[in-house]
């Protein structure tokens, strides 16, 4: 599987660690944290899962059934308007008048995507003018569907009731910031971004699998492996946009929150809680109380 698609799932998955002062097998992927007598919730998601991950563990309905408000990554019925799927689909493709992605990697790269490309019976028209997200996202998601990943998140099956049950939700960044995440995914590095992307394709259902396991028992230590290691490791830059500055803006939002009387439940991808840089962690070294939620 690709990177952004491994980061769509691990953290997009879109998208996801171990730390000494809770155990790596917390049994749950939702977290209680506490400041005073305020409290509120916090839980690791998968952005796609299949049928048969479901139901839920029990532990994200008895967050959401205590919870007065809902607050997800980014604005969830905003970012399913048409004109912003319009903008989305804008951003995953270069300007007219601007060197596509064949004049961006090597010829011999290039004729590697196109034959990908081809596999998965896209015509290759498609591909013309796509940027690197526009690619990795297009392969990822027919890559999902054959693996049997086409079931709703966790993410849009919570806003979705929540909507039902008109409870107020709200978003952690602007879909505009997403939209400039996902333009620039890749860009300056765009030959290791597609060559390690088409690497990982054929690892998806591996992926998936450890994924599931591992955020259904709330292992912080198998997710960090999963979700964030490599990433780490291989693309400090991208690991430090896509991961540990969102997380240092969405911090200082979660302790406004924890300030008022409303119950909130925060539902981000399980990337996002994991590690020192991760939201449960630097919650805790803030003086919150920070437990699993039972």
């Amino acid at each position: 599987m690709m990177k952004f698609a491994q980061r769509m799932l691990r953290s997009v998955l879109l998208i996801t660690l171990s730390f000494v002062t809770l155990t790596a097998t917390a049994a749950t992927s939702v977290w209680k944290v506490s400041s005073g007598d305020n409290v509120l919730y916090v839980g690791g998601t998968i952005h796609v899962l299949r049928q048969s991950d479901y139901p839920l563990p029990v532990e994200f309905d008895r967050a959401y059934l205590r919870a007065d408000r809902l607050y997800f990554e980014t604005d969830l019925e905003q970012l399913h308007a048409p004109e912003v799927m319009q903008r989305m689909q804008q951003a995953v493709r270069y300007p007219a008048g601007i060197s596509g992605l064949d004049k961006r990697v090597s010829a011999a790269l290039y004729k590697r995507i196109e034959k990908v490309w081809a596999q998965y019976g896209l015509p290759p028209e498609a591909m013309v003018g796509l940027r690197p997200s526009g690619i990795v996202i297009t392969l990822t998601m027919l890559n999902l569907q054959q693996i049997g990943v086409d079931a709703q998140g966790i993410d849009d099956f919570y806003h979705s009731r929540a909507l039902a049950d008109a409870k107020p939700v709200g978003g952690l960044e602007s879909v505009d910031q997403q939209i400039r995440l996902l333009s620039g995914m890749g860009a300056g590095d765009e030959e290791k971004f597609m060559s390690t992307s088409l690497d990982e394709l054929k690892q998806s259902g591996g992926l998936v699998d450890g994924m599931v396991d591992a955020w259904r028992r709330g292992n912080l230590a198998d997710l960090d492996h999963l979700v964030l290691e490599d990433m780490r490791r291989d693309s400090p830059a991208e690991f430090r946009q896509l991961m540990v500055d969102r997380n240092r803006k969405w911090l200082p939002q979660i302790e406004t929150m924890l300030r008022d009387r409303p119950v909130e439940f925060v539902l981000v991808g399980s990337g996002h809680l994991a590690g020192d840089e991760g939201v449960i962690h630097q919650l805790q070294q803030r003086g919150y109380q920070v437990e699993p939620l039972q």
